[in-house]
């Protein structure tokens, strides 16, 4: 037998009926909220990216499961910690980059080719970066007349057999400067310091492309970049002692 209902009623007069309703039914249910797993964090930052993080969350985390990868062709350093899980490794990477005046220059740049009145253009709009406002504008002047100058030499040569690739040297080492000085930054965050820039040249089609080369910044940017990643690394060390260290 189901058993019924009771309800109690205090001081009724039996003026007013009462209405009683009764809902039947389940409770609404909680929704359980979807599990997660970790998620690993990568942040890229300045050099010493890696030892800023590392000296404030030392104590969080295990020094057996973190290493240093250092890539100085790449001007990098990269801390990697909880190594071996795949969900909550993270990355904290540290660059040292050039800066945008410096690598629109292409120096030391084996791939970049510049057609000799397109160079011209760009010293011109970069007329900033020479000391001598003059030697600039008259370094413009002569690329912007050199192909000019390279073809009317063609033309005069009797031999039709005669090298074009020689005719282009002839004019490269005649009418161009040995080097020219500048005077800029490197990398981002330093002072602009004054190098020499010279010329080399290759013949692709028919056309003369020039190359700028710097020993001297090249010697400049090794300096720098060797120079500050041990400094980061040397902080590393003393946080971490323990820490692998890796250099590729």
């Amino acid at each position: 037998m189901e058993k019924g209902i009771v309800i109690n009623i205090g001081e009724y007069k039996g003026d007013k009926p009462i209405e009683v309703v009764l809902r039947q039914g389940e409770a609404a249910k909680v929704q359980q909220l979807e599990l997660k797993a970790p998620e690993s964090r990568d942040v890229i930052g300045v050099l010493s990216t890696p030892y800023d993080w590392l000296s404030k969350r030392i104590g969080t985390i295990d020094i057996q499961q973190a290493n240093v990868l250092v890539e100085r062709e790449k001007c990098q350093i990269t801390l990697t910690v909880n190594e071996r899980d795949f969900y909550a490794k993270s990355k904290f990477t540290g660059r040292a980059e050039y800066t945008d005046t410096y690598a629109a220059f292409g120096i030391n740049d084996p791939s970049k080719g510049w057609q000799p009145a397109k160079l011209g253009q760009f010293l011109r709009l970069n007329r900033s970066v020479f000391s001598d406002r003059e030697q600039c504008m008259k370094l413009v002047s002569i690329l912007k007349n050199f192909k000019a100058k390279a073809t009317a030499e063609i033309e005069k040569q009797r031999d039709p057999s005669g090298s074009m690739a020689d005719v282009y040297r002839c004019q490269v080492e005649s009418s161009l400067p040995k080097s020219f000085t500048v005077n800029m930054a490197i990398f981002k965050g330093t002072a602009k310091q004054g190098f020499e820039i010279e010329f080399d040249h290759y013949i692709s089609d028919g056309d003369v492309y020039l190359q700028l080369v710097s020993p001297g910044a090249k010697e400049m940017a090794e300096t720098y970049r060797d120079t500050c990643i041990d400094q980061v690394i040397a902080k590393i060390k003393d946080v971490a002692p323990d820490i692998a260290i890796l250099e590729a």
